[in-house]
């Protein structure tokens, strides 16, 4: 019976060391909200290392959605932080050097993620290196410590004979409007969701979001007659700041999203009706599918 005690003893420390172990080992990392998501840049400043995922796996000209993981110089993720950043285009023409950035939100946390930030940035160029090339800083405020870090970005073209999801132009009114494709990224036969981030050029580094405008939508297939499909509606704003309408293709193929942008008073300040005699809007995207 004594020896049983012993055995029993002995096998109850080695249990609640086993236990004390795995606590020591544990680490609060075990949790990982990246799934589906892209690694598409690493940051890092005075030990914090600062992870910019994306939805697709490069920085593209357009719409695109990004999230932030930063961790600390323990290795632990923080959950508690504020960020910032600040996209900017370097030019180098002709013995000049000339700087831009392009429209992007604000950092807020990942709705129902602890250890996730999320924002998007529209691109509205590619990078052509050496000459043109992006450069992304980013600011952010840890236990009232502040900290920045830089780091030179690739962004590649979306534009080809089938595929824009970003176009832009001077209106009427003299400025310069930039719309990027947010829906759909997966289209289907019938009816889409059609969302679209709307933009103006302000100062270099400004880029205001258009308010209480209208965006028609026509879908036409150049390859068929260029002709329509059922199921449209015209995008308003709703009340995250992007565009929402309806968009119809009939079949699968290459399709053409014409686009008409008013104005709150319903003038037409950039884009025009397809016809007979005009086959396509000067604003309008490109998808195949």
């Amino acid at each position: 019976m004594k020896i049983l005690k012993f055995n029993l003893l002995f096998i109850l420390a080695a249990v609640i060391m086993l236990s004390c172990s795995s606590d020591d080992d544990f680490t609060p990392n075990n949790l990982d909200e990246t799934e589906n998501l892209h690694l598409v840049e690493t940051f890092t400043d005075s030990g914090y290392i600062l992870e910019l995922f994306s939805e697709f796996r490069q920085l593209r000209v357009g719409y695109n959605p990004l999230y932030i993981r930063l961790t600390d110089a323990d290795g632990v993720y923080v959950e508690d932080a504020s960020l910032s950043w600040m996209p900017m285009m370097t030019m180098n023409m002709e013995g000049m050097t000339h700087e831009h950035s392009s429209p992007f939100s604000d950092i807020k946390k990942a709705e129902g993620k602890s250890t996730l930030f999320e924002g998007y940035i529209v691109f509205i160029m590619a990078s052509d290196e050496p000459d043109h090339y992006w450069d992304l800083g980013i600011d952010f405020n840890v236990d009232s410590k502040s900290f920045t870090t830089n780091e030179k970005i690739y962004v590649v073209s979306t534009d080809s004979p089938y595929s824009k999801i970003y176009t832009s132009g001077i209106g009427n009114d003299g400025d310069d409007y930039m719309l990027a494709m947010v829906e759909p990224t997966d289209p289907i036969i019938g009816t889409n969701d059609m969302v679209v981030a709307l933009f103006k050029m302000g100062e270099e580094h400004d880029f205001p979001i258009v308010n209480d405008y209208k965006i028609k939508v026509d879908p036409r297939m150049p390859g068929m007659g260029n002709h329509s499909a059922p199921g449209n509606e015209d995008m308003t704003q709703a009340e995250d700041g992007l565009y929402h309408g309806k968009v119809g293709f009939s079949m699968s193929g290459y399709w053409k999203i014409n686009l008409i942008l008013e104005d709150a008073s319903g003038t037409v300040v950039k884009g025009e009706p397809v016809t007979e005699e005009n086959e396509e809007s000067s604003l309008h995207f490109k998808l195949e599918f």
